[in-house]
Order: structure tokens, then sequence, then C-alpha cells
């Protein structure tokens, strides 16, 4: 749990940092690109944002949010941490959060407007990366995340795309 909480504060850093999207909806979907699912319930990603943090380790996150964040606004996200951001496309390997992570490693730590936390520390487990102009693709399998904040585990999938 002690290496859950750097991650779950980071993400909870993050949510006033964010470029809005060209895209303004905010209807969930159930499949397509930049949506991900946790629990059974479907997210449409409508704003992204890409950010180091600072400190002892430096990494790369990519936050994904499904609101835009306000002092009311009910947020949900993902974010994912790299040790540095993919330049080529790939396979990457999803790994539990607090592990030392390695070039073609990252962590994902997801949140919602409950507020619930959840992060993976399950399995080394192959992710989808994609490099498109700089932007980066996501696509993670349905993996089982652990609720972090007295919540039941979870399912989860994504296909998130930086805006």
């Amino acid at each position: 749990m002690k290496k859950l909480l750097p991650l779950i504060a980071i993400v909870l850093l993050h949510l006033g940092a964010c470029k809005k999207s060209t895209d303004s909806s905010t209807t969930p979907t159930t499949t397509g690109d930049n949506s991900w699912v946790l629990a059974g319930v479907s997210y449409k990603t409508l704003i992204s944002i890409r950010t180091l943090t600072s400190g002892g380790t430096v990494n790369t996150l990519f936050n994904f949010y499904d609101v835009v964040p306000s002092a009311t606004a009910k947020i949900n996200s993902v974010t994912l941490s790299f040790v540095t951001a993919p330049t080529a496309s790939g396979t990457y390997q999803l790994v539990g959060v607090g592990q030392a992570k390695t070039a073609t490693q990252c962590e994902i730590a997801v949140g919602t407007a409950v507020p619930s936390a959840y992060g993976y520390i399950g399995a080394s487990t192959d992710i989808t990366v994609t490099v498109t102009g700089g932007k980066v693709k996501i696509v993670v399998p349905e993996i089982t995340l652990k609720g972090t904040t007295g919540q039941a585990d979870a399912k989860f999938s994504g296909s998130l795309q930086e805006l």
C-alpha cells in the first residue's frame, strides 16, 4: 500500500494541470479509441496531459481525464508512468506499482469521482504503445486493478491516446 501512495498522489496533483481537447463529447463509450472501462463502467477521454515528475525519481506521466477539471468536477482519470516518454512504437510491459522500471516498462493508476483509487500490482503484462507524430497511443488489455481506498478490486482495459 505504501508503494501505491506516491503514484496516487501524483494522479491527484495533476487533476488541475490539463489541456483541453477539441473533442467536446463527454459521453462514455464502450468501445473505440480514447476510452477505458473500469469495473464495467465506460469512460471517454476528454483531455490528456503529459508531464514530468520531479524529486528523486523523474518519470514521464501520461494522464487521461473524462471531464475538464474544476472545483466541482467529478473527475475519472487514468495515469500511466514511464521512465521516459516512448519514442518508438512497440510492446511495453505494465509492471506493479512501486517496482523499479526499465525504459520499456510502465505503471498504471486509476482514480474515480467516488473517490476511489486503484493501482496495478500484478505480474508483468504486455501493452501496446504506438507513437505517431510524437503522440502516444497506449492499449491496455483487461487486467485486474487493486482497490487502494477500501473498495473491491476491479477489471480495467483501455485504448488511450494523447490529444
